[in-house]
């Protein structure tokens, strides 16, 4: 993400791969900006943001809203949890668990697969 401030309005630019957003305090700053990078760089314009790294944008009067109702509707459905109840927490208040507690996985790739979804929804890293 950069942003770029001119007197008393600013530019925001997200990059990603080959994906640009851009927003603004004004539009002549941001006709202007879009010239200078067009310039230099191909561009194509796909008019207004509707999804973006798993975000759905929504515009209103009062600004944009994100959400990420898709991205987890598709992650539920990848993993084949779109018909489970949902839980505060899966485990058992108070329940201990040891290293010989259940049964290993044979592949855990799709267990892997589904840590690495949640921590990025959470914005975890690893």
């Amino acid at each position: 993400m950069f942003t770029f401030w001119h007197a008393s309005h600013i530019i925001s630019l997200l990059l990603y791969v080959d994906d640009i957003i851009l927003i603004g305090s004004s539009v002549s700053l941001l006709f202007s900006f879009i010239s200078t990078l067009s310039k230099p760089f191909a561009m194509k314009d796909l008019g207004d943001v509707n999804y973006f790294l798993g975000v759905q944008v929504i515009r209103s009067f009062s600004g944009l809203f994100l959400f990420q109702h898709k991205y987890i509707s598709d992650l539920l459905l990848k993993f084949h949890l779109r018909t489970c109840k949902p839980v505060r927490s899966p485990i058992v208040a108070r329940t201990t668990l040891t290293l010989s507690n259940g049964e290993l996985l044979v592949d855990p790739t799709e267990y892997h697969s589904m840590v690495v979804c949640v921590a990025i929804l959470n914005h975890d890293s690893f």
